[in-house]
């Protein structure tokens, strides 16, 4: 995966090249995560959408194509963020430590009285 100074992090161009497919995405507070779908053939297609369900069940909210290219997919990786920087300006992220349908998960004390004991601090 490419470090660079965008949100959602994908792989390198090398893996489009090869045919890889990719789906991603950020988590909402509400069941309204930001997801998005990569397919490279003689082009490299994406899609857009908002919610829970599978890329098969969703509306798109948005899509485009792309050429096969290094070029075409720096202009990918501009566009997957400008759409995300769109859904961020309407939804909230969910706290990544917390699953949907759960809370976070409490240590047994015995293992945490032995943590502050040993001044060990928990993230």
């Amino acid at each position: 995966m490419t470090e660079n100074n965008y949100s959602i992090k994908i792989p390198e161009y090398e893996y489009f090249q090869m045919g890889g497919h990719y789906s991603g995405s950020k988590r909402g507070m509400n069941f309204d995560d930001f997801n998005f779908h990569i397919v490279p053939k003689d082009e490299i297609k994406v899609d857009v959408w908002y919610g829970v369900k599978c890329y098969d069940l969703s509306e798109m909210v948005d899509g485009k194509v792309f050429v096969q290219s290094n070029d075409g997919y720096h202009q990918m990786l501009d566009w997957i963020e400008e759409q995300y920087q769109i859904w961020l300006k309407d939804h909230k992220l969910r706290p990544s430590k917390l699953g949907y349908y759960s809370k976070e998960k409490e240590l047994p004390k015995w293992l945490t009285d032995e943590w502050e004991k040993q001044g060990i601090k928990r993230n």
